[in-house]
């Protein structure tokens, strides 16, 4: 039986998008939607925590040994973060980020000092943030494929940003400047792309 699919919301999404989401790219598998804080814009930190306790509950749910994770834009650094450096790759067999800045933010940096709670998931997505830092140090779990997805045209996670060493990397043709983001996650060829890889 296919692994079930957890999909991990992106920053400012309502958790609403990312059940959308599922439905739309999981194939014959059961999807659901991980649980958010404050739509992401909490500590990512404690949103991978979080996504490690409801992998648990998806497992025992389905009985099934492991998960397939699908995070969209920030969702992929959350997953990344959760399979690097918080000890999530036993329980996952296939980790898709879509449009995630797994390099992190250059506009991030000017939030890096931020005092206030809700912007503290985009002052961690500064490229020279402690986070980044912990996360690129930590090597890529074993066992766990790993796949970043981005489009031409997204100018909020360019190719600079989503493409990482030691990740598959896919470019769709899907996407048009300056919607190349939103695009990744609402057009058909986009999501067929998902799709196939859940498939595979």
């Amino acid at each position: 039986m296919p692994s079930p699919v957890v999909i991990l919301s992106g920053l400012g999404a309502p958790r609403l998008g990312a059940i959308a989401y599922g439905q739309a790219v999981r194939g014959d598998r059961q999807a659901f939607a991980a649980p958010q804080c404050l739509l992401g814009f909490g500590d990512v930190r404690a949103a991978a925590h979080r996504v490690g306790e409801y992998v648990q509950k998806v497992k025992a749910k389905t009985g099934a040994r492991k998960v397939s994770l699908v995070g969209m834009s920030l969702g992929g650094l959350v997953g990344l973060y959760y399979l690097r450096c918080r000890g999530g790759a036993p329980h996952v067999d296939l980790f898709v980020s879509v449009g995630g800045p797994l390099n992190g933010s250059a506009p991030a940096r000017a939030l890096d000092a931020a005092p206030v709670e809700w912007a503290h998931a985009l002052a961690q997505t500064a490229p020279d943030s402690d986070f980044m830092r912990e996360l690129h140090a930590a090597p890529n779990p074993p066992g766990v494929r790993l796949v970043s997805v981005g489009t031409r045209g997204d100018f909020v996670t360019p190719r600079a940003s989503w493409e990482v060493e030691g990740m598959e990397s896919i470019e769709t043709p899907y996407g048009l400047f300056p919607f190349g983001h939103w695009l990744l996650f609402t057009h058909p060829g986009n999501q067929r792309v998902v799709a196939e890889l859940l498939a595979a």
